[in-house]
């Protein structure tokens, strides 16, 4: 089921969190591509948000880790890779599949 986040899409190097059907996510543009994630670092829980985006990557502020923003899949063979929802723009409004 797709459901509007958000009115706009964040400016290019921007990420903002969202609060959809009880889970908190982030959408991010990077490269000028949307990738939506879930806002949880899969290693300790702190919020990826408070991480940078780096060539098409999302790092954690806390161990450095990083989750590829397309796929998920973690920087540590050994760190779950980091769950992520489709994504998609219509007439300016961003809507996650949940």
């Amino acid at each position: 089921m797709w459901v509007k986040a958000l009115d706009s899409a964040p400016k290019e190097g921007t990420m903002v969190e969202v609060e959809l059907e009880g889970k908190d996510l982030f959408i991010a543009m990077n490269n000028g591509c949307l990738y939506c994630g879930e806002n949880r670092c899969p290693h300790e829980g702190i919020k990826l948000t408070l991480g940078c985006l780096k060539d098409g990557r999302i790092r954690c502020s806390l161990h450095g880790f990083s989750f590829d923003l397309a796929t998920g899949e973690s920087s540590q063979t050994d760190i779950e890779n980091m769950p992520i929802y489709p994504i998609k723009q219509e007439n300016n409004k961003i809507y996650i599949e949940v």
